[in-house]
């Protein structure tokens, strides 16, 4: 149907032009330009309408497929489109929605970041067909709002350790209530809960406080009624959730109560925590023996989607939506980190790090101000994630090193919680640094089992967070200062020569082993 779709719209010579050295990059806007504009025919129309009635009302997603998608070594997570289609409306309405939501994932084959991947991994020259995948949003209605009760990503094998005491093999969640796009994207006040399988209950906070501090915030939801997804508030949805639903996702904070209480306001203080999804000790051992059933199957790792769905009775069921090999790269087991005196340390910190045990020598490292990005307007945010990428794609095919660090969390969609780069504006680091930073509320996430994190993961770049605690054992950026900044050659009208520095350094090594979670880099 790609080919069909492309040849009756007359796109033929400018896929072939796209396809050449010289077009690959030039022309792709042209092209997802023309992919999201042209019409079916009206035999392909009717079949359509089929679908849509097959569906009835009930929501449905229209997936990505492609024919070098979810391989072996090539996951191509979350570069291309899925569209969740409400259903509503007249039948006219409905078609519509459905046509755009097709064309949304066929221009997404044209988007910078999916060819810079395929560029990358050496499969710019292989036939790339997109093929599509129509599912039944799993989940039931609560109001107007139509959800699964929880959603998220499943791991057969956890490539980074995220509790001591955690068994990499036993497999891990990145657990959400509602839709699971909270579970692959790092989103605005929301943290997913991670769940090691072998340990489901145990998480890395010891105090109701800080469960509640780090706790989703707001869950993804179809809005039947206004035709959108839409990402809601708890305090919007607690009211129509039923009790039984309600008491396998929220937690009371005891503590928030007593204190309110203590001044004569009386209210229950709730979060999410899917805590009765992770006690629920017949639940997590399906998910256990899932993820290891489909991981004998394909003889390596998985990565994989699902919903969950509870009813009153107690009874669940588990959806597996989407399974592809999940990249597990293998490298050194230890690295010798020497003593170093404290005139030379720019960063030392311990359990803050995910990423292949190494040593190397960098050449360039890119900081980006935390209190400077805080104070710019809103909407110049975006012209630091702008130069970040020129920075990226200037050096991306030369042999330099380079290291990325930045207030908050990168590849967020929220420039309130970090600097809103895709992927693509950051493949050629070989490491990227988050920071926290109190005074601006940055606060780093290590996002196992978001999309971002996959990348990471197969382009074998080490990630690191500089935390205010004991996690950080050392941190002096301004000795970057004795470097020279190259900031200006990548911005023209020195508006960012303050706030994005390119410090070209001389003698600083990184070292790294996975094995003590010990991070080291001097100058």
């Amino acid at each position: 149907m790609y080919y069909t779709y492309i040849v009756d719209n007359g796109f033929w010579d400018m896929r072939i032009r796209q396809r050449t050295d010289e077009g690959y990059f030039a022309l792709a806007d042209e092209f997802r330009n023309l992919l999201l504009n042209g019409s079916f025919s009206d035999d392909m129309r009717e079949q359509f309408g089929n679908i849509i009635e097959y569906y009835g009302q009930d929501p449905y997603i229209v997936r990505s497929s492609s024919i070098l998608e979810d391989g072996f070594g090539n996951a191509f997570a979350g570069k291309y489109e899925s569209v969740f289609c409400t259903n509503r409306g007249s039948f006219e309405d409905r078609l519509a929605e459905f046509e755009n939501a097709i064309k949304t994932v066929y221009a997404s084959t044209m988007g910078l970041s999916a060819l810079d991947y395929r560029k990358r991994r050496g499969l710019d020259k292989r036939d790339e067909q997109m093929a599509l995948l129509v599912q039944r949003v799993s989940g039931s209605y609560y109001g107007t709002y139509y959800m699964p009760c929880a959603a998220g990503v499943g791991y057969s094998y956890s490539p980074y350790r995220f509790m001591q005491t955690a068994d990499p093999k036993a497999g891990m969640l990145r657990l959400v209530m509602g839709l699971g796009t909270s579970a692959v994207d790092r989103t605005e006040g929301s943290y997913p809960r991670l769940v090691s399988l072998d340990v489901p209950e145990r998480t890395v906070y010891s105090t109701v406080a800080d469960r509640h501090r780090f706790s989703q915030r707001n869950a993804e939801v179809i809005n039947t009624t206004a035709r959108k997804l839409e990402t809601v508030k708890l305090e919007e949805l607690e009211p129509v959730l039923p009790r039984y639903t309600g008491n396998v996702l929220l937690e009371h904070d005891f503590e928030a109560e007593q204190r309110l209480s203590e001044t004569g306001r009386y209210r229950a203080v709730r979060f999410i925590s899917c805590r009765g999804l992770v006690r629920n000790k017949k639940l997590m051992d399906s998910m256990r023996r899932m993820l290891a059933c489909i991981q004998a199957e394909y003889d390596y790792p998985v990565d994989t989607e699902f919903t969950i769905n509870v009813s009153d009775d107690g009874e669940y069921t588990i959806d597996l939506l989407q399974c592809r090999p999940l990249q597990v790269v293998r490298g050194k087991d230890s690295v010798n980190i020497p003593d170093a005196a404290g005139e030379n340390i720019l960063l030392s910190s311990r359990g803050a790090s995910m990423g292949l045990s190494r040593e190397e020598e960098l050449d360039y490292i890119v900081y980006v101000d935390p209190i400077g990005y805080y104070n710019m307007p809103y909407k110049d945010k975006i012209t630091v994630a702008q130069m970040i990428g020129r920075i990226n794609w200037h050096f991306r095919s030369s042999d330099k090193h380079m290291m990325l660090m930045v207030p908050g969390r990168i590849g967020t969609s929220s420039q309130e919680l970090g600097v809103p780069t895709a992927f693509s504006d950051i493949s050629g680091f070989d490491v990227i640094c988050e920071m926290e930073e109190t005074k601006a509320g940055y606060n780093p996430e290590l996002s196992y089992g978001s999309h971002i994190f996959q990348d990471l993961v197969e382009a074998e770049i080490l990630y690191t967070a500089v935390f205010n605690n004991s996690k950080t054992l050392g941190f002096y950026p301004d000795k970057l200062n004795r470097f020279e900044n190259i900031s200006a050659e990548f911005d023209e009208s020195g508006a960012l020569s303050e706030i994005v520095k390119v410090f070209r350094v001389s003698g600083c090594t990184l070292y790294h082993d996975i094995n003590k979670e010990q991070l080291l880099i001097t100058l």
